[in-house]
């Protein structure tokens, strides 16, 4: 890209260019952001997350930046996002390692499946809402074939039946056959990061 208006232009500067909408100072900062927050995480998370957690900061940087404290420079306020992300990543790396059988990061994946299991989908109420996850699920499952197939096990398991706990088993069991190279913490970060991105695909055809 051709960007001879930003030669030597600071991040605090393509942050002001950028509020004041200037979208191709935006799109330089957001460049120029990302190397340097991925040359700190690469040095605090495993390879596998880094993607993940860097566009999580830069998710939150986009969100925020626009209404940021006034004196606090762009950089300075972007590290402190990525070390925020990175200790809640910490709390869930514990939280997986502890290999709980059953919570709340399944348990949110139920609940977004679970439309599944109310009615034959339509146009409104309960029914339209099902639809609608139904067919994020579909573009997820292109966009992402192992999400297809995770979300594809718990809807089998919903339909079976039983408590949440017989629920999750099961769904845990059958993607233990799909995926032995994985381990059930493998599989519970896999779930987290598959639920993440059904969520932005709703949150687009909402904007859409």
């Amino acid at each position: 890209m051709n960007r001879p208006r930003f030669t030597d232009v600071s991040l605090d500067q393509l942050s002001s260019l950028a509020r004041l909408g200037d979208s191709q100072a935006e799109t330089v900062l957001f460049e120029m952001l990302r190397v340097r927050l991925l040359d700190v995480a690469k040095r605090r998370v495993r390879r596998d997350d880094l993607e993940d957690v860097v566009q999580e900061a830069l998710r939150i940087v986009h969100t925020k930046h626009a209404t940021r404290a006034v004196g606090r420079g762009m950089l300075v306020w972007s590290m402190a996002v990525l070390r925020n992300v990175i200790g809640n990543y910490y709390q869930k790396r514990e939280k997986l390692d502890r290999g709980e059988p059953f919570d709340e990061r399944f348990h949110g994946t139920l609940d977004v499946s679970r439309a599944r299991c109310h009615g034959i989908p339509g146009d409104n109420g309960p029914e339209g809402a099902a639809e609608r996850i139904l067919e994020a699920i579909s573009l997820l499952a292109r966009r992402n074939p192992r999400c297809g197939v995770l979300f594809r096990r718990i809807m089998e398991s919903l339909a079976v039946g039983g408590s949440p706990r017989e629920i999750s088993q099961r769904a845990m069991d059958l993607l233990g056959q799909d995926f032995e190279e994985m381990s059930r913490s493998g599989l519970y970060v896999a779930l987290h990061r598959c639920r993440n991105r059904l969520r932005e695909i709703l949150h687009e055809r909402d904007r859409s």
